[in-house]
């Protein structure tokens, strides 16, 4: 007789692929057992969706709206039967599950959404729904952003809605919601632990109120994506967080231009700070802060596109970098020359290397000991493909394993250049399999040979894991 895994392995074991909604799909059809630990993971968060194209996303939102709808209560079922909203064959169906129990991420625009695409419009059909979902077990996390999509609801004063949200610990939203919503959710809920706020035209006077009344807000995400909206009023609201917060992410787009950011001195207790703005005087109020600040906590720093200036980020790793573990910057060969010196126990770091500076990514593999990952870019003024992999073969510290290339440009690798870095990788000590992972384009796949050489190493254990991410 065949051993069958237990209930608590199967769900340790699909934990680990809560993000990949068609694998989880697929144990449903397993048996009953991998079908009933399945489903409840599978349903934590049905909003996770990545259409291939508009047919497949009218699928798999169908799907989830058919299921919603058999869910809901008889009363809501009739009332929606008699506005001719629901037909004979929808109120009739009897859930397998009571899904809906099983979802602790609640998205009111991604019900929108799904209502638009499947029935074009219907407002009573949203509200049922998110009735019912008011009446579930505690939700987890709440998306709520106002959009075209968005059916406008009172839902907050729906029955059970204050237990329903009293242990939110993840609230995403913009900034314009109605000031009544903010308000009311503040009285309901306290402990938020991460907050996600994207900036549009205007600011809701109850922002602030929902932002003081937590009570150990750890992660906050801020994003000025559309718009110019004003939103030096809840400085103020964020600063009362100085001491728990550790995790802070900002993104700017062309408006940012003038915003303060000297506010995020504040943290002193940040362990991540990820600054994404466009231009580099964006950073011109922050400039004379920076280069003094200790965050003795710090362990992820990112600047995804324009960073501080040179000479301040320098003082800035010398007081922090010792502490660094994950470095991301667009950066010169000044700052490559500090990340050396400064930040000895680094694991991934993402930077450039001008081609003529080779011995300056000897100096980081010799004095970087920690390192695991390097993300860099291949294009006419950086370091070659080829420079690249055989400085890793020959200097790299015993725990590099990674290599994520972004090609800008077509690969220059053939078999004989991929042969020799494995070989040489292959007859390291110690041993370690090598991921290389290659995102825009894919020529290096598309030259003969090349694959068959990537494939023999697959075999033998030397690649760990190959892709090629296409853009």
């Amino acid at each position: 007789m065949p051993c069958r895994l237990p209930a608590d392995c199967l769900n340790e074991i699909f934990e680990y692929i809560e993000n990949d909604k068609g694998t989880l799909h697929s144990c449903l059809l397993v048996n009953r057992l991998w079908c009933e630990v399945s489903v409840r993971i599978l349903w934590r968060n049905i909003w996770i969706v990545n259409p291939v194209d508009y047919g497949h996303r009218l699928k798999v939102g169908s799907s989830i709206l058919n299921t919603l709808i058999a869910c809901l209560p008889n009363k809501s079922k009739t009332h929606l039967y008699e506005k001719g909203i629901l037909n004979s064959t929808q109120i009739s169906r009897t859930p397998l599950f009571d899904y809906a129990s099983f979802c602790k991420v609640l998205s009111i625009h991604g019900i929108g959404r799904i209502i638009v695409d499947v029935f074009k419009n219907h407002k009573y059909l949203a509200k049922e729904i998110i009735k019912m979902f008011m009446t579930k077990i505690p939700l987890k996390k709440l998306s709520y952003y106002t959009n075209s999509n968005t059916v406008n609801l009172s839902f907050i004063r729906y029955p059970g809605a204050k237990d329903c949200l009293k242990n939110l610990s993840k609230f995403s939203c913009n900034s314009n919601v109605k000031p009544a919503f903010f308000y009311k959710l503040s009285q309901i809920c306290c402990n938020i632990q991460s907050l996600t706020i994207e900036f549009k035209s205007m600011v809701s006077n109850g922002l602030k109120d929902l932002i003081s009344s937590q009570n150990n807000l750890k992660c906050l995400s801020l994003s000025q994506t559309y718009g110019v909206a004003d939103w030096t009023g809840i400085i103020p609201s964020l600063s009362k967080h100085s001491n728990s917060l550790i995790k802070l992410k900002i993104y700017g787009n062309e408006y940012y231009r003038n915003k303060p950011l000297s506010f995020v001195a504040r943290f002193i207790n940040l362990q991540e700070l990820v600054l994404s703005f466009r231009y580099k005087y964006y950073f011109d109020e922050l400039n004379n802060k920076l280069q003094y600040i200790t965050f003795s906590q710090l362990k992820i720093l990112k600047f995804s596109y324009a960073y501080p200036d040179d000479d301040v980020l320098i003082k800035f790793l010398e007081i922090n970098g010792k502490n660094l573990i994950e470095f991301y910057i667009n950066s010169s060969d000044s700052l490559n020359l500090a990340i050396a010196k400064f930040c000895p126990n680094l694991r991934s770091l993402f930077t450039l290397f001008k081609s003529d500076k080779l011995e300056t990514l000897k100096i980081i593999l010799n004095n970087c000991q920690e390192l695991e990952s390097i993300e860099t870019q291949y294009i006419y003024d950086l370091l070659s493909e080829k420079e690249l992999l055989d400085t890793l073969a020959k200097y790299s510290p015993k725990n590099f394993c990674r290599l994520i290339l972004f090609n800008y440009s077509d690969s220059k690798l053939v078999p004989k250049d991929l042969e020799e870095f494995f070989t040489n990788w292959k007859n390291r000590v110690p041993s370690k399999s090598f991921s290389f992972i290659i995102r825009g384009w894919n020529s290096l796949g598309n030259k003969e040979g090349n694959m068959i050489v990537i494939e023999k190493y697959k075999k033998l254990g030397t690649i760990k894991k190959f892709e090629t991410i296409s853009y």
